[in-house]
């Protein structure tokens, strides 16, 4: 005689199998954009809006560029926050957002 797991037994199993499995996360933001500029310890200052881009960084001593980080620490989420600045600026596509924002990849931030 065969025995069959009910199915609540199976789906539970399987729910907590896919929670419970590790992503191979390499951590980088944009995958496959190659990098066109890096910065390495530049003065910034964090933007904070409620705008479609909630938050970015003004480098120094540009005009209207303003750097979209996708790992910005939330330590370092205040308004007008002076930083320092280390990493990758990503290529964007054309028309994919503003003329003048860059997708940017922190490996060093500090005040």
């Amino acid at each position: 005689m065969q025995r069959y797991l009910p199915f609540p037994v199976v789906f539970t199993i399987l729910v907590l199998f896919c929670a419970c499995r590790k992503k191979n996360d390499t951590g980088e933001c944009f995958p496959g954009s190659p990098t066109v500029r890096q910065i390495v310890n530049k003065p910034a200052v964090v933007k904070v809006t409620a705008t479609v881009t909630p938050v970015y960084l003004v480098e120094e001593g540009t005009i209207d560029t303003r750097l979209i980080p996708c790992n910005l620490p939330m330590e370092f989420l205040q308004h007008d926050l002076q930083v320092i600045i280390s990493g990758d600026i990503k290529a964007t596509s054309q028309g994919a957002g503003p003329c003048c924002d860059e997708n940017f990849v922190i490996t060093k931030i500090s005040r």
